[in-house]
């Protein structure tokens, strides 16, 4: 019978799914405003779907009473597969593929493409891979995962977990010297503490599993270990969601425009246009503008530039009241 604790962990991670899954779906609505396709909106899409995939391994693992009937191969699929390889395996992963985006953008001045792209995502997936493979391959009799019947449970051996406990630890390793080596990589926004807050927070939360583990009466597979597992899970995935997405998300909402302007303009100030248009795959358009000799009160006359209609859209808005250009000034402002 269901544990009313689990039942009401259960919905506090549904909460937090819905969540994110709202910030995505925004995201998605707003994909065209600049500030928010700098993030990298298809990483963002396979973080989110890793995050998901890592909740569903969550309820087959720890709310065994509420999901009915489990045998060893769901045990297996959820635990390993869905938990550690397409879950925190894969969220790691992206964060560090995110950096290596940034060193490819901004120090090489190249995108990933060809074998710039398939090799490091080959060399992130074998982590993924092999464990999952090992966990599939490993008899429970040996230390592979198991199914208990009565209570209905799945249970992690000693072997498979301290085998998933060292790939993570070398993933995160991974991630530690790849934010490292971003400290001398200046890519005009935040980043790079964006970068250092989701690490920080990851590490915190396998410090904590792995302690409470060993704990007498709290890491012995009961309801309180399970709890805070779960919902520790969960922070991961959607507190990087959170970081990543949520202040532009804020701003494009708030003052969609004024904000546009400033990202633009430290673009332009901090000389980042190229490197962000690289970022894109795409001419994001360029803007020449002038003052015409009148005494309208600080119009623009804007010859355009650009290869959609949305971005001369955005252009014309951007032209029209720009107190501070000086009357003699031609400035060129990256859309």
């Amino acid at each position: 019978m269901a544990d009313s604790r689990e039942a009401a962990v259960l919905a506090v991670n549904t909460l937090a799914m819905g969540i994110s899954t709202a910030i995505v779906a925004l995201v998605l609505v707003n994909r065209d405003y600049i500030p928010l396709r700098s993030k990298n909106i298809p990483l963002v899409l396979i973080l989110y779907v890793s995050t998901v995939l890592w909740f569903i391994g969550d309820v087959f693992t720890y709310y065994p009473a509420l999901v009915g009937k489990l045998s060893r191969p769901v045990c297996i699929l959820a635990m390993s597969w869905l938990r550690i390889s397409l879950g925190v395996f894969a969220v790691v992963s992206c964060h560090v593929f995110r950096i290596y985006q940034y060193v490819c953008i901004f120090e090489w001045r190249v995108r990933a493409q060809g074998w710039r792209l398939y090799a490091p995502l080959g060399l992130l997936a074998m982590a993924p891979v092999a464990y999952g493979g090992l966990a599939s391959g490993l008899p429970a009799s040996k230390g592979g995962n198991a199914y208990v019947e009565s209570p209905s449970m799945c249970v992690s051996h000693k072997p498979l977990y301290f085998a998933a406990l060292g790939m993570l630890l070398v993933l995160l390793l991974c991630w530690l010297c790849a934010i490292l080596a971003m400290r001398r990589i200046y890519v005009c926004f935040s980043e790079f503490r964006e970068m250092l807050a989701m690490f920080a927070c990851t590490v915190v939360i396998v410090v904590l599993q792995a302690v409470l583990r060993w704990v007498p009466g709290i890491g012995d597979q009961g309801v309180g270990y399970n709890a805070m597992v779960a919902i520790t899970d969960m922070l991961v995935g959607n507190t990087s969601l959170a970081i990543l997405l949520a202040p532009a998300l804020w701003h494009c909402y708030r003052d969609r425009d004024a904000y546009l302007r400033f990202f633009l303009h430290k673009l332009k100030r901090e000389n980042r246009q190229t490197e962000y248009e690289l970022a894109n795959g795409e001419a994001l358009g360029r803007i020449s503008t002038s003052v015409a000799p009148s005494k309208d009160l600080g119009v623009l006359e804007c010859e355009i530039e650009s290869p959609t209609e949305w971005t001369r859209g955005v252009a014309n808005e951007l032209c029209i009241r720009h107190e501070s250009v000086s009357m003699q000034t031609d400035k060129r402002i990256l859309v």
